[in-house]
């Protein structure tokens, strides 16, 4: 069956017009979102088709559907406008877009070879670039075990490589259970959070979880990290985890991976590297720096859907040895994986703690060469370009704007100065008076910002202090941009400074 180019059909009405914001998303003067209370989104569908779902559902009428297609793009956050800066994430790469409908129109599982044919050789081929850009030994037979799995996110894929590390300490954990050491991990106190997660879904507890110092730009203390598995050894605790992180999320800071290897090398723990963020910095030459010794970590996490613009998700995660996989996940289910049947060799499903796995594949493969390595390169240097941007409008802007944490990736930290209160040397130099007012200001800023839709950039605390989070995600976002972004928050700031 076909649709002609004068079909009506409703599939094709909707997928037309998805295409439509995919080509030619909202821009400029633009509003990043048209942001509605809860209250006022249910009232604006009950017109179209409700959000509230009935007892019995009856069928729409295509006008409706189409109205109510309309709401959703209205009042969803428009990722890809080039002011949404609030996220490690923007708005997805059409042909990551395009690539990802193409997969899900195919409807099939990565599981097996049969199932899925062209989509196993095609992320067993990502699997072995990426591990290759990475700097990990990969064999590349065709029919050679690929050094890692695709995973639902990032957080998922830390719980994986936190039990492939369980395992290596116990390898008789999946079939007896746990065993009587009273194992730890650490992270940095930066670190992000699924390592809290992961151990309380592993059995572990939360209070396994060793938060290491980190210094005033986000990177893990290695002197600290050494001292905590010393200590935790000393108090009769069996470390046997370390999750560097590679891009933390508030202040895109790198952990010194040679440093945190060189320990985990000392006391034989398994060394996580958690580049969900800044992991696509390898790509770029000139940053690829930031993530030296990866190479020696046991597993790596890399979310392309953050900095490479791929659709949520599409997550990778490398292990250094992937025969560690089957030992640690396998059940061998005699309906799947046949040793008997054809090509069975490649069937990656008794690899992983999924079943059914959704291709995420396709579309980073279609991309990637579509962009080739230097337009990927390319993008991760541009990110960091509007950064720097960013960077020197706070450095040329009379004290106006203050950078609170040093950064040179794609993050930037800072806060807007009241005209009172500047110049201002440092949060800390404040009286708890100014202080508070400091704290109260980013939120009433970004409350306008939401109410006019003007622009979209986060804030967290930073030292009990909300400040300003400005991430360049976005492929699109131009200097101009961010100048308009800076522009907004004083004007914003001017018109809430009696708080």
């Amino acid at each position: 069956m076909s649709l002609t180019d004068g079909s009506t059909r409703i599939e094709k009405q909707i997928a037309d017009r998805a295409l439509e914001y995919v080509l030619h998303p909202p821009t400029g003067s633009d509003p990043v979102v048209d942001f509605a209370a809860p209250g006022d989104l249910l009232a604006v569908f009950d017109e179209a088709v409700s959000i509230d779902m009935a007892d019995v559902v009856q069928p729409a009428p295509d006008s409706a559907l189409m109205e109510a297609v309309e709401l959703v793009l209205k009042h969803s956050m428009h990722t890809s406008h080039p002011r949404f800066l609030n996220q490690n994430f923007a708005g997805p790469d059409p042909v990551s877009v395009v690539g990802d409908w193409l997969g899900a129109a195919l409807n099939t599982t990565g599981a097996t070879f049969e199932a899925a044919p062209v989509f196993t050789l095609i992320e067993n081929a990502l699997l072995k670039k990426l591990g290759r850009v990475a700097g990990y030994r990969v064999d590349d037979e065709p029919s050679a075990i690929p050094p890692g799995l695709f995973c639902p996110g990032g957080s998922t894929a830390t719980l994986y490589a936190l039990q492939l590390a369980r395992h290596r300490h116990q390898p008789d954990v999946v079939r007896v259970g746990a065993g009587p050491d009273r194992l730890v991990l650490f992270v940095s106190d930066a670190g992000h959070y699924a390592a809290v997660k992961s151990a309380a879904l592993l059995g572990l507890g939360m209070d396994a979880v060793m938060k290491v110092a980190s210094d005033p730009s986000g990177a893990m203390n290695t002197e600290a990290l050494s001292a905590a598995v010393e200590h935790a050894q000393a108090r009769g605790l069996t470390p046997f985890a370390v999750i560097a992180t590679a891009g933390t999320t508030v202040t895109s800071a790198f952990d010194d991976i040679n440093e945190v290897a060189d320990i985990c090398e000392a006391h034989g723990l398994w060394l996580h590297v958690d580049g969900c963020y800044g992991g696509s910095a390898l790509f770029s030459p000139s940053q690829r720096h930031r993530l030296a010794g990866v190479e020696r970590s046991d597993s790596f996490v890399w979310n392309l859907h953050k900095m490479m613009g791929m659709t949520q998700q599409c997550s990778a995660l490398l292990v250094r040895d992937p025969h560690q996989l089957a030992p640690c996940f396998a059940t061998g289910a005699d309906y799947l994986f046949q040793p008997d049947k054809a090509h069975g060799e490649y069937d990656s499903g008794d690899r992983t703690f999924q079943c059914a796995r959704r291709v995420d594949s396709l579309k980073l493969w279609l991309a990637w060469n579509h962009h080739g390595d230097a337009g990927f390169a390319d993008r991760i240097d541009h990110a960091v370009a509007m950064a720097d941007h960013a960077r020197d409008v706070i450095r040329r802007s009379g004290g106006e704007f203050v950078q609170v944490v040093d950064g040179s990736f794609s993050n930037v930290v800072f806060a807007w100065v009241p005209e009172d209160l500047r110049p201002l040397a440092s949060l800390d130099a404040l009286d708890d008076s100014a202080r508070d007012r400091m704290h109260l200001l980013p939120p009433a800023i970004k409350r306008h910002m939401q109410a006019e839709g003007t622009a979209m950039l986060g804030f967290q605390p930073i030292g009990g202090c909300n400040t300003f989070r400005l991430i360049c995600m976005s492929s699109t976002v131009q200097t101009d941009d961010i100048d308009a972004v800076y522009r907004l928050i004083s004007t914003y700031g001017g018109n809430v400074t009696s708080l």
